[in-house]
């Protein structure tokens, strides 16, 4: 029986810290199970029931038109002054008419081209800026930078 006392052993205790690095070590394996659980779930879809109600922004669109006009004048002075070419007016007067809509409507024109307007149906908007797509690339400035700005104003004036 001695023998046998001999080759049985008492409980080993580990010191405080290597149970620290256990107890981390569960830890970190817990949050990876949660984070891969996490990640790969499926995503609820948003529908008109779930997304939250904006409330209509105001616009004063006096004040809108006002400054949108002083900006078409300003690009027809600088090209009067020789200051810009007549296809950087043109392509000025359309990011001013692009911007004008998009604040004025929430229509995000200014990043669309003409193909992505077409499928819009603000069809004077497209008119347009229909008319100034050719100038604005045109390298022989061929169009008439009194006329587009003419056509700039009167789309912000019957807004």
């Amino acid at each position: 029986m001695s023998d046998v006392s001999k080759l049985m052993y008492g409980p080993i205790y580990y010191g405080f810290g290597w149970t620290m690095v256990g107890i981390l070590f569960a830890l970190l394996a817990a949050g990876l199970v949660f984070l891969i659980f996490f990640i790969t779930r499926k995503k609820t879809l948003k529908s008109l029931s779930t997304l939250k109600i904006q409330q209509p922004k105001i616009v004063d669109l006096n004040a809108l038109k006002q400054k949108y006009l002083g900006l078409i004048d300003q690009a027809e002075r600088n090209y009067s002054d020789h200051k810009i070419k007549a296809s950087v007016a043109h392509q000025h007067f359309s990011l001013i008419v692009r911007l004008f809509y998009c604040e004025a409507v929430g229509f995000h024109a200014e990043v669309m081209s003409l193909r992505d307007l077409k499928r819009s149906n603000y069809t004077k908007l497209i008119e347009t800026i229909e008319n100034l797509y050719p100038d604005e690339f045109d390298t022989l400035e061929k169009g008439s930078v009194k006329t587009a700005a003419e056509k700039a104003r009167k789309l912000v004036e019957d807004m």
